[in-house]
């Protein structure tokens, strides 16, 4: 039997929905209130959220974020954001011409001699971090186009596995897999898995992806969200994301995809509860958002 998580508290039916509230540059964004969003019709992604958790508690991280050269270098704010969310360290994967600021010198980091790709740097990332760090409860691999709330950390060691059949969970959550009630909610999308900025495994999860031969067999360089999906469906370890958004798509430039392929639309997260929001507080109180948000 998991650990039993208890539902959101009642919320006034006269509050407004969502107003979005912008900061005077126009880059951070805060949600005062969650949107109201119609529950899909998506027969793939299930309507209910996880009510309980299992597994042990996660003391040991491993967590890596994959770098690729990028016109706008949004890396540096990625690592800022992840480590502002509650972890003290990353392990950097950074592809050639990559560069390090100065004030991530003291990161892990690993600078690969020749360009791997997107899929190929982000598999040989994953085998990296079981391989560097053999004793993690939790093995994650960020992009370098994502920024997180605070408290992120501690929400997941709360919250983390949502369920005995998990495979992966992401805590960013993209627009159509938007979900009414805070949760994680399983999906099988199977290849048509969509967006993998913010993959965490359980450590068993991790392994097997790292070396099946749906993950090694492929030798393009995009679809890191569809192989993976492929993969869950294979072996019925499943994705889960968790709603509302923890997470948000930042990227205005990709070194994979057009222009009409950005951080925008079923890309980013239509609910995501901004960075000021403290994901923490959210957990201990049985997802009440009110707490979330801080004086």
């Amino acid at each position: 039997m998991g650990r039993k998580i208890h539902g959101p508290k009642p919320r006034d039916k006269e509050q407004p929905n969502a107003t979005i509230v912008f900061d005077s540059d126009m880059k951070d964004v805060v949600f005062r209130h969650r949107p109201k969003i119609k529950d899909s019709q998506d027969l793939d992604m299930a309507t209910k959220p996880s009510v309980e958790s299992y597994g042990k508690p996660i003391n040991n991280w491993a967590v890596g974020i994959t770098v690729a050269p990028r016109k706008t270098e949004n890396y540096t704010y990625t690592i800022d954001s992840f480590l502002n969310a509650g972890w003290d360290s990353i392990h950097l994967f950074f592809e050639p011409k990559v560069k390090i600021s100065d004030k991530h010198k003291k990161l892990p980091l690993t600078q690969r001699k020749t360009r791997l790709g997107a899929w190929k740097n982000w598999l040989t990332s994953l085998n990296d971090l079981i391989e560097l760090y053999p004793d993690a409860d939790c093995y994650g691999l960020i992009q370098d186009d994502v920024i997180f709330c605070k408290g992120t950390r501690e929400f997941l060691e709360r919250t983390l596995w949502p369920a005995k059949d998990v495979g992966v969970c992401s805590v960013f959550t993209p627009t159509h897999y938007t979900r009414e009630n805070p949760g994680w909610y399983k999906t099988n999308k199977k290849g048509a898995l969509w967006m993998a900025q913010t993959y965490f495994f359980p450590p068993d999860s991790a392994r097997n992806c790292a070396t099946h031969r749906i993950c090694t067999g492929w030798k393009k360089d995009r679809q890191i969200d569809n192989i993976v999906g492929r993969w869950a469906n294979h072996v019925k370890q499943y994705p889960y994301y968790f709603s509302p958004s923890l997470a948000q798509h930042v990227g205005d430039t990709s070194t994979l995809w057009n222009k009409n392929n950005q951080a925008a639309g079923r890309r980013a997260a239509k609910d995501f509860v901004g960075e000021y929001f403290n994901a923490s507080e959210f957990a201990k109180h049985n997802y009440d958002l009110e707490y979330g948000y801080e004086d």
